[in-house]
Formats: structure tokens, C-alpha cells, sequence
């Protein structure tokens, strides 16, 4: 028995402001950044720079309401950690199972994005077939790291992201010295639903942000830091992406002709070298962000099933390496499935509508928990109207989005709730017999 005096071992507070807008940084600056200048040129034309603005308004809304509500809370956790404390345990679950669905989405994205720019290295990856043995391969590679242990994931993780950052501040530096405001393309929105499908992709580039909410129980001063780290990283990504998009409007002829933007800015900058570079650094990008997925998300689906709202099986730790293997199997094989089945438009549709709503929960917590426990410890001025911005934006998105998308993630979410009840109806009645 532990003695009354000898408390509990605690989380590590380490982690300074520095080290969170880093960590904000490196989760907002992924595969999103490869994909968006050609998806906002396509779809954008003259507004590219104007709907990536508009994305980050939406995107610093949910961020305000997050910084607020988390400060709340000395603990490492998230939006369902929220949900549930402000609605009860069932949103709490939805808003765990909407996560994990726009976590899937998002793996099959990546996917697709590595895929593409592996192409340009080894132009076999183009066709159908190849794509679909060399992600298999991949994702395989990837589980049996993760199930074998937690330390050879993160060390993996970490290896493949330590490359991203670099050719895309040179870039960035280049749009900052070559490209100016009468580099804008002159080309009109694709219609009818160009807009809407660009401002998808730079929400898609802009979501990352509640890493810092998620690791709050580790931040040295998380009431002083949690807000300045959460919009000081969305600043400087939001930074980076402009210029970005002025580098490829400044040196490109017509960006939205252009299938990989970023390789061909680096090859005329350095030639068929920077374009190799830029491909090369895309992959590992990626490949990186796939391997902190496959570490990060089947501890969501692990979470659920020792919280008993999935079978305890997707509980099971494996007995040698003490990891989730059945929750890392269960995630890799629908992830895979994803990546070979889904097109890139239906994915990206699925992540922005699942991960919006679930940062919407939050942006409602806010007011709620004003209400019932007054000022939050980092209050937001005028944090009400923030929420209520951000709830409006939340439900201007999801009018706007596919009504097959729509009843997609409905359907989802009722097999969740059908699924978490058999569940727990299975367990009281083990529990009677």
C-alpha cells in the first residue's frame, strides 16, 4: 500500500513557449503545404492568397476558443477531454470517434501526397498498381515498427520529420525576395465549386493547432504560454504559406498548370538537383507525418476501447512489446483502405467536416463552462463572440460541404453509438450474470 504522504508520480513539465510553437509549427506545416498551391490555384485563381486568409481566420476562431478552454484544465488532453466535462460522456465519445475518423482521412491523404511527389522520383509510382503495393508495403513497415514498441515510433517519427522545414524556408525566402502582389494570377475561380474546394485544402493545410492543447500537462507555464504558443505557431505557418504561394506565382508561368508547384519553383531555382531536393523532402515529410499517425491515433482507438466504448479486444497490449497492437492493426488496415479506395476530393471533404465539428464542440464548451464555472484562467476578451464566430463558421462549412459527405459521417457516427452501446449493454450483462 502507498503511503498518504508519498503522492503519485506527475508529468514532466519541460516544455517551454519555444518548444510549443515549434511543436505547433512542425504539426500545422505537413503534407497540406505540398498539395496546397496547386489545389489553390486550380480552384482559387486571382482569391488563392484571399481563401488562405479566410481559412486562417476560421482556423485562429477554433484556435482562440481551445486556448481559453484549455487553460482550464492542467492536464494533458483534448476536445473530447472538453466535450465530455461540458456535455457528458456521450458527446465526449463523439467527439473521440469524430477525431479518429478525421485521423483516418488524413492518413489517406498524406498517403496520396507522398505517393504523388514519390512519383516524381520514380515515375513507376504513377500507375495504379504500383501505388498500391508500394503504400502497402509502407503501411505494413509502419505497424510492425509501432506494434514491436512505442520508443522505435516516436524514434521514427522523429527521424523522418527532421527534413521538412528547410527547403521550405528557402522557398519561402526566394517568394519574399521574387514574387510581389502583380504575380497574382488574373484566372477566375473554377466553377460551380472552386472557392469551396480550395478553402478546403487550406483548412486542410491549416488544421495541427490543439498539439498545444493536447500536451498542456507537460508545459512548464501552460496559463502564460497556451494561447501565445497556439496563435504565435499559426502565425508563422500562416506566414510561411503566403509566401509560398508568392514564390510559386512569381516564378511559375501558370501555377494551376502545374501538378507539383513547390518541385518546379526548386528546379528553376537550382535546377533537375532542387526538383529532386524538393521531391525527396516531400516524401519524408509525409512518411513522417504517416509515422507519428500511426504512434499517435491507435492510442485514440485505445483510449475508446479501455474506456468500454468499443470491444476490449481494441484494448489488448501485447504481451511481449507492451503496445496496442490490435488497436494499431485495426487503425492500419481502414487507413489502408482509405488511401486505395478514396479519392483525394471525397478524403478531404470527410477530414475538414469530421475535424470542424469536433473543433466546434469545443468553441460551444467555451460557453458553456463560462456559464456554469465563470472566467476561464487565460479568458479570451470577448470570448463568447469568438465562440459563437467560430460555431457560425463551423455551421457555414458544413452547409456548404456535400450532402454525401455529410450523410457519410452521420452514418459513422451512428455506427459509433451503435457499436459503444451493444458494447457497454454486453458488459452490464456480463456484469449481472
Amino acid at each position: 500500500m502507498i503511503p498518504a504522504s508519498v503522492e503519485p508520480p506527475r508529468l514532466y513539465r519541460g516544455l517551454r513557449r519555444f518548444d510549443v510553437i515549434s511543436l505547433t509549427v512542425n504539426s500545422i506545416v505537413g503534407a497540406g503545404v505540398f498539395a496546397m498551391p496547386a489545389g489553390l490555384a486550380i480552384g482559387a485563381g486571382r482569391y488563392s492568397l484571399a481563401v488562405i486568409f479566410v481559412a486562417f481566420l476560421v482556423v485562429a476562431l477554433l484556435a482562440l476558443s481551445l486556448a481559453e478552454v484549455a487553460s482550464r484544465y492542467d492536464v494533458t488532453g483534448g476536445p473530447q477531454y472538453y466535450a465530455k466535462d461540458a456535455f457528458g460522456p456521450l458527446t465526449g465519445f463523439a467527439v473521440g470517434w469524430l477525431f479518429s475518423l478525421s485521423s483516418l482521412a488524413s492518413t489517406a491523404l498524406i498517403a496520396q501526397v507522398m505517393l504523388d511527389y514519390a512519383a516524381a522520383l520514380w515515375p513507376t509510382l504513377a500507375a495504379a498498381w504500383p501505388r498500391a503495393i508500394a503504400i502497402t508495403v509502407f503501411t505494413i513497415a509502419l505497424a510492425a515498427v509501432n506494434v514491436r514498441g512505442v520508443t522505435r515510433g516516436a524514434w521514427l517519427g522523429n527521424l523522418l520529420t527532421i527534413a521538412k522545414m528547410l527547403p521550405l524556408g528557402l522557398i519561402a525566402l526566394a517568394g519574399l525576395w521574387f514574387a510581389g502582389w502583380n504575380d497574382i494570377p488574373a484566372t477566375e475561380p473554377r466553377q460551380p465549386d472552386g472557392i469551396v474546394d480550395a478553402l478546403k485544402i487550406a483548412i486542410f493545410a491549416c488544421v495541427g493547432f490543439q498539439v498545444a492543447a493536447v500536451v498542456a500537462g507537460e508545459m512548464r507555464d501552460p496559463r502564460r504560454d497556451l494561447s501565445i504558443s497556439i496563435l504565435g505557431g499559426l502565425a508563422i505557418a500562416c506566414l510561411l504559406y503566403l509566401l509560398l504561394m508568392l514564390a510559386c506565382f512569381g516564378v511559375l508561368p501558370d501555377t494551376a498548370a502545374s501538378a507539383l508547384p513547390l518541385l518546379d519553383v526548386a528546379k528553376a531555382f537550382i535546377g533537375p538537383a532542387g526538383a529532386t531536393l524538393m521531391a525527396a523532402a516531400a516524401v519524408v515529410s509525409c512518411a513522417g507525418g504517416l509515422a507519428v499517425q500511426m504512434l499517435v491515433v491507435p492510442r485514440y482507438v485505445y483510449a475508446l476501447g479501455e474506456a468500454g466504448d468499443l470491444p476490449r479486444l481494441i484494448a489488448a497490449v501485447h504481451r511481449a512489446f507492451h503496445t496496442p497492437h490490435v488497436a494499431i492493426i485495426t487503425y492500419t488496415a481502414i487507413s489502408w483502405l482509405l488511401t486505395i479506395t478514396g479519392t483525394f476530393k471525397y478524403l478531404l471533404t470527410i477530414f475538414v467536416i469530421t475535424r470542424v465539428l469536433a473543433h466546434g464542440s469545443t468553441a460551444a464548451a467555451l460557453i458553456v463552462l463560462r456559464r456554469r464555472e465563470g472566467p476561464a484562467p487565460v479568458p479570451m476578451p470577448g470570448g463568447q463572440w469568438i465562440a459563437v464566430a467560430a460555431l457560425l463558421c463551423c455551421a457555414a462549412i458544413a452547409f456548404i460541404t456535400t450532402w454525401t459527405a455529410i450523410r457519410d459521417v452521420a452514418i459513422a457516427l451512428a455506427i459509433g453509438f451503435v457499436i459503444r452501446r451493444w458494447v457497454r449493454w454486453r458488459a452490464a450483462r456480463s456484469n449481472i450474470s
